[in-house]
């Protein structure tokens, strides 16, 4: 299924600003580094599949 030419971090991105969180605030609620977030969101990685249902329910 095709988003919309949006990578996952770019999704991450966009789900975590329009919340108004910062990357560090975002990192803090997933247990994680603020570095692991920028990562994500520079398609340097991505999440863990075992965390990706708490990333749904935290964005």
């Amino acid at each position: 299924m095709k988003q919309s030419g949006k990578t996952m971090g770019m999704l991450i991105a966009s789900l975590r600003k329009a919340q108004g969180m910062t990357q560090a605030e975002l990192a803090e609620r997933m247990q994680v580094t603020d570095k692991a977030v920028s990562k994500w969101e520079r398609d340097l990685s991505c999440p863990d599949i075992q965390s990706l249902p708490k990333l749904a329910e935290v964005l």
